[in-house]
Parts: structure tokens; C-alpha cells; sequence
């Protein structure tokens, strides 16, 4: 490692530091050449240059940072006429070579040896040759190694590990004895032009690019920049630094531009300032910003960048209606007078009235109601908020499961309303629940028939039930704090087999058979008023409306009926039975023994969509049943799972799993479905909880 560079003792010091505030590294040395011993003129001093370990690397720093190797005299008759200031400033180019009396200075700025230019300069010898043994000696600084390598150094660094001594001997910064004229330089011969070595060390490629006196003050020089080449050509042509012109000059210079300026008109300064910008760094492009913030929004009134507020409230409001519902949710929160524009009810109403927002009749008076303040105005934000969340929980899967059990039998049928829970079972019984406690047992149970409870309606306190025993039966379920009318009123009979499905309206009954008929009863007499024949296999579902009335069989149709009793149309399509069915003013749907369920245009009879487990998820058990309402279809499968479509597109948006076994029958409204299994258990699945 080099010693500190110190001040230089005696004036015939050998070598002497370029600058003190320099650090000693094993990527720089400090040379000097010997000191000239002619009278009249003054000690040269040897300014550092310090190298990195790329060869294509040069300094390019600003005045007053010392960086290349030059030999500066103590006395003004040896400065470079280039520049008054410091030493020897620029590259001399093509050839170019500064007067006689600055040739010393033109063979060190073309990289001229400090040895070899003791004698040369004496004779004015032609110096162009000189530069190879000073670009060689240089480098040598790159090659000294440290006192302690590293596993991991780099293998130029010690390439001259053997010579130490003697570079100990000519670099010594220790020594003050005179340098011999005749000096040993065994070690450079390896550098010269046509030695292998040299074709491997890291050259100086560039020129100098700045020259000044070594640093005379306090503390170190300025950390210099590194500038990149690709090619030895561009470090040939690295350009002199930018000092500026004269104070004088630049105040004179700027005076003028400020009245040529004043005196453009709006085009004119735009152009002045366009071409300016094209000009400027880094740092002018800064300082404009900073000195132009302040300007920006000069005239604008308070708050400028958010329009919202100093907007008049009906632009505002105009403008927060173009907005969907949950980045007007977003807005409310930036303050609050974003809050007052977002909350104004007209937007949440709005929502609510929007088809993909809405809820059944029955379901959104009772939300309305619930959501309405003491001084009678509605809380359309907070109604709006929920109907969001019961959406969301549907299309994701979230609820809350609750389990009833007490049937000892599969379940085959379900039915609810607000407060209760009515299902059938094998086990010949039906049981009410109540939803409203968390008891998991039923309320009552209704014994009547003899068969298996395959069919339930329930309409208010109407119930209707279709069995085995190829009855129907009508009970009242009323009920009150004191006593229970609970009881069987009517009893139809007319089937001759089991009796499979069922529907209730104000007066009539529509039951289907696996006697392979259809028949139409009147609801406070019980008797029948009609009897539909027409499929060829046991009637497993049914569906009416005002006009009309549609059923599925196990002959795999599904037949249109009027009630005339004639049969509009025939459906064909499913492989197997179809099991359950319901339909609207445009479609039908239909699920079956086949796994598949099938959409039907209700006016042509042609199947518009499948539904089935290998192209679009679909189940992969029996389809049990089925329910539709204004955008998704639910269904249940022998496969344990209950899956949620979307009735538009036929995508499937969820799937419930929680029964053991294979689910019969589901019932659903806004806010839960309730299923029933042949694990003996009916569940409801909440998902306005969540």
C-alpha cells in the first residue's frame, strides 16, 4: 500500500504527492519526475490522475478538480498560453502541438513519459514518439498490488508482484536522494509496443481531458464523474469542459436577452423558449420546475384541482351520476363535500330501480319498510348497500348453514316462508320448523298419510300435500299464542297411483300422477274438474300459470297444455325422465335423469341451451329439482351439491356442498335456500347473514 502522499521536504525530492487532500488507493500513484537542477527555473510538480479498472473509463470533471498527469512549474513563464488560470488545458488535436516554448507541456498532455522528457526537452527533441513509456508507467499504478490480496483479486493487480522491490525503489514517496540521469528501467521493458504483456494491460485511452494546478486547499477534490466510451476513437475526441464566459460578458449577454426577449410578442418568446428548453440539463430543467410551481395555478380559484368542490352542486350531481355504485362508494370518501354529492338519495334510488338491483315484490316492501326513518324518508343508500351484499354472498358462496333434523327417513319434499319451514318425508310424516330459533327440531308434526309425503305447497297457512297413497290433503296450519288450528280439511281422491307433483293457486290444484295423468281439482271442494291424458309414461313435474300448463314424464317429453285440455306442443330432447321443470313468458327449463338440464324456447319448442358436466360444469348425478327466478336458476343433484346458474347465459356462478348425500328438493327465495336430502337433514342456507 502507498504511504499517505506528504508535502515534498527538500527541493531535490525524487517524487512528490499531486495533492494532499488525495487518498492513497492501489488505483492511483503519485509521481514525479526529477528535479531540474537548471538555475532560473522552478521544481515541476507531478499532478495525479487517477484511472479505473476499465480501460475505455476516463475522468471528465469540472475546474478546479485536479485529474491528469501533468508537470506544472512553480513559475508563470511555463504556463500554457491556452489558458492564463492553470496548466495545460486541452488536447491537442490533428496534429496540433503547443509554441516551443510550451513543448513540454504538449509531450506530457500526449501522454509523454516524465524520464524520457528530462532529456528530450533540454535538446527539443521531437517528443510525438515519447507517449508510450508515460501511457506504460501509468498503468503500472493499476498493477501494484495491495499488501494483503484478496482470494479474489484481480489478476492484473499482481502481475508484477515479483518486481515490488524495485518499484519500491523508483516510486518511493519516503525517498528525498537525487534520481540518477541514468536510471534502471528494467521493469518498463515488458510495457513497450511489442511485448505480450502490454497487449493486456489497461491502457490509457483517452487523452486529458482538464488540467489544473494540484488542489491547494483544505479537504479533498471534488468527487469526479466517470464518462463511458464504447471505442478508443471517442476517447480520442473527448471534448474540453464547459467553463462559461467572463462575468462581465455573461451580465452584458443576459442584459440584452432580457430586451430582446421583452420585445417578442407571445410566438416569438414561445419559440425563444422552446429552443432554450432544447437545450437545457438536468439540473436547468430542475430549477425551472421549482421556480415554476408557484405559477402554475396562479389565477385559479381555491382548490382548482378538485372540480367537485368549487363546481355548483348541480353540475356536481350531474357529474356523480355517471358514476357506478361502488366508485360513488369510493368518492363519499375523498371528503365531505364528495360525501354530501355521493349520499344525495336520488342516486341510490335509482340503483335499487335498476333490474340487476331488484328483489321480489313481497321482498323489497318488507326491505323498504325496514329501512325507512322516523320521518318517513327511505334510506336508499343503506337499502342499496345490502341488496350489493346479498349479491355479492350469492355470487361467491358465502352463508351461514343451519341443520334441522328429526325426520327418520330420506326427505322427498320442502316448502317456507317467512317464519317456517314444511317438509315431507319418507317416513310418512310432515314436519314444521320454525327459522326463527336456532331450535333444531321441528315445531309440529302432521301425521295423515300412509304413504311418502312426495309433494308439498305451502300458501300461507294453506298447506297441500300429495302422497304414495295417491291422496292429496289439504291442512290448515294457523296458529295462535293460546291454541292450534292445526288440522287435515279436505282430502282429494281421484289418482290411481302415486301422486308426484303439485301446484296451488287462489282455487285450483294441478297434480301429476304416475298414473300418467294430469288432473285439475277444485281447491274448497275437492273435487276435479279436468283430467289431462296424453304421455305415455308416469307424470313427474308440473308447472302452470294463467294460460298455461306445462308437465314432464318419464317418456322423456315435456308436454304444452291449455285449459281446454288440449296439448300445444311436445318437447323432446333429454335422454332420460325429466324430472323437475318450471318456465317463464320466454323459456323453459327442464333438468332429468340425464344428468343434463335444457332450455327451451317456450313459443318455437326448440332447445336453445345445455347444461351439462362436461362442457359447462353442470351435474354429474340425477337433476332432482330445479327453481328460477329474474337472473339465476338453481338446481339440486343426486351428486350432493346444489349449483347456482346464471339464467342469461347458462354460467355457472357457485356450487354449495354440505349434505352427505344426494339432495332431493330445494326451495328458495332473495335472501336463502332450504334443501332437503336423502341424509335425512334439511338445511337452509342463509346468505343475507354473511
Amino acid at each position: 500500500m502507498l504511504d499517505p502522499p506528504r508535502k515534498a521536504q527538500t527541493s531535490s525530492s525524487l517524487v512528490e504527492s499531486a495533492s494532499d487532500a488525495s487518498e492513497p488507493s492501489d488505483m492511483s500513484l503519485s509521481t514525479s519526475p526529477g528535479s531540474d537542477t537548471s538555475q532560473g527555473r522552478g521544481r515541476r510538480r507531478l499532478c495525479s490522475r487517477t484511472l479505473s479498472s476499465n480501460p475505455y473509463t476516463v475522468q471528465c470533471v469540472d475546474p478546479p478538480s485536479q485529474v491528469d498527469l501533468v508537470f506544472a512549474d512553480e513559475e508563470d513563464d511555463n504556463v500554457c498560453p491556452k489558458e492564463s488560470h492553470f496548466p495545460p488545458c486541452e488536447i491537442i488535436e490533428n496534429g496540433g502541438s503547443c509554441p516551443p516554448k510550451y513543448q513540454y507541456y504538449d509531450n506530457v498532455c500526449n501522454g509523454n513519459s516524465a524520464f524520457e522528457h528530462q532529456t528530450k526537452y533540454k535538446n527539443n527533441v521531437n517528443v510525438n514518439d515519447l507517449g508510450e513509456t508515460a501511457a506504460r508507467l501509468d498503468d503500472l499504478k493499476l498493477q501494484r498490488p495491495k499488501t494483503q490480496t484478496t482470494k479474489h483479486s484481480h489478476p492484473t493487480k499482481n502481475l508484477y508482484h515479483g518486481r515490488n522491490n524495485n518499484r519500491q525503489k523508483l516510486y518511493s514517496t519516503d525517498s528525498d536522494e537525487e534520481v540518477p540521469k541514468k536510471t534502471n528501467l528494467d521493469m518498463l521493458i515488458p510495457l513497450r509496443k511489442n511485448s505480450p504483456i502490454s497487449q493486456k494491460c489497461h491502457l490509457p485511452l483517452t487523452s486529458i481531458v482538464h488540467v489544473t494546478k494540484p488542489c491547494c486547499g483544505v479537504g479533498r477534490p471534488p468527487k469526479p464523474e466517470f464518462k463511458q466510451y464504447s471505442s478508443i476513437s471517442e476517447v480520442q475526441h473527448c471534448k474540453h469542459v464547459n467553463r462559461g464566459i467572463k462575468p462581465n460578458d455573461f451580465r452584458e449577454r443576459l442584459a440584452a436577452m432580457k430586451r430582446w426577449f421583452t420585445d417578442f410578442n407571445d410566438e416569438q418568446k414561445n419559440l425563444v423558449l422552446k429552443g432554450l428548453l432544447s437545450g437545457c440539463d438536468l439540473p436547468q430543467i430542475h430549477l425551472l420546475s421549482v421556480k415554476m410551481e408557484e405559477n402554475f395555478h396562479l389565477g385559479c380559484p381555491p382548490n382548482c384541482q378538485d372540480i367537485i368542490t368549487w363546481l355548483p352542486s348541480n353540475i356536481a350531481s350531474k357529474i356523480m351520476s355517471s358514476l357506478d355504485p361502488v366508485s360513488l362508494c369510493r368518492a363519499s370518501q375523498v371528503c365531505k363535500i364528495w360525501q354530501q354529492h355521493a349520499d344525495e338519495p336520488i342516486f341510490w334510488r335509482r340503483f335499487c330501480c335498476q333490474q340487476k338491483w331488484r328483489l321480489s315484490k313481497a321482498a323489497e316492501h318488507k326491505q323498504v319498510i325496514s329501512h325507512m326513518s322516523p320521518e318517513g324518508s327511505i334510506q336508499w343508500k343503506k337499502v342499496f348497500a345490502e341488496r350489493y351484499r346479498l349479491r355479492n354472498n350469492w355470487l361467491s358462496g358465502r352463508c351461514t348453514v343451519r341443520t334441522f333434523e328429526g325426520h327418520t327417513q330420506g326427505i322427498s319434499c320442502v316448502q317456507f316462508d317467512d317464519s317456517r319451514i314444511v317438509s315431507g318425508s319418507s317416513d310418512k310424516t310432515i314436519k314444521v320448523w320454525n327459522i326463527r330459533t336456532n331450535a333444531p327440531w321441528s315445531v309440529q308434526t302432521l301425521v295423515g298419510h300412509s304413504g311418502t309425503v312426495r309433494c308439498l305447497h305451502l300458501d300461507g297457512n294453506r298447506l297441500v300435500s300429495g302422497s304414495s297413497d295417491t291422496t292429496i290433503k289439504v291442512w290448515d296450519l294457523s296458529t295462535q299464542d293460546s291454541w292450534s288450528s292445526i288440522a287435515c280439511k279436505v282430502t282429494m281422491i281421484g289418482h290411481t297411483e302415486t301422486v308426484r307433483c303439485l301446484q296451488v293457486d287462489d282455487d285450483k290444484v294441478i297434480s301429476g300422477s304416475y298414473d300418467m295423468t294430469l288432473k285439475v281439482w277444485d281447491l274448497r271442494t275437492g273435487q276435479s274438474r279436468m283430467t289431462l291424458r296424453g304421455h305415455q309414461a308416469a307424470v313427474l313435474c308440473v308447472h302452470f300459470n294463467e294460460t298455461k300448463i306445462v308437465s314432464g314424464s318419464c317418456d322423456k317429453t315435456i308436454k304444452v297444455w291449455n285449459y281446454t285440455g288440449s296439448c300445444l306442443m311436445t318437447l323432446t330432447g333429454h335422454q332420460d325422465a325429466v324430472t323437475c321443470l318450471q318456465f317463464d313468458t320466454t323459456r323453459i327449463v327442464s333438468g332429468s335423469l340425464d344428468y343434463n338440464l335444457k332450455f327451451w324456447d317456450i313459443h318455437s319448442g326448440d332447445c336453445v341451451n345445455t347444461i351439462d358436466w362436461k362442457a359447462a360444469e353442470g351435474h354429474t348425478g340425477v337433476v332432482r329439482c330445479l327453481q328460477a327466478d329474474g337472473w339465476r336458476l338453481v338446481s339440486a343433484a343426486d351428486d350432493k351439491t346444489i349449483k347456482v346458474w346464471n339464467l342469461e347465459t347458462g354460467q355457472r356462478l357457485v356450487t354449495l356442498r354440505n349434505h352427505t348425500d344426494g339432495v332431493t328438493c330445494l326451495q328458495f327465495n332473495d335472501f336463502i335456500i332450504v334443501s332437503g336430502s336423502y341424509d335425512k337433514t334439511v338445511k337452509l342456507w342463509d346468505f343475507s347473514s354473511c
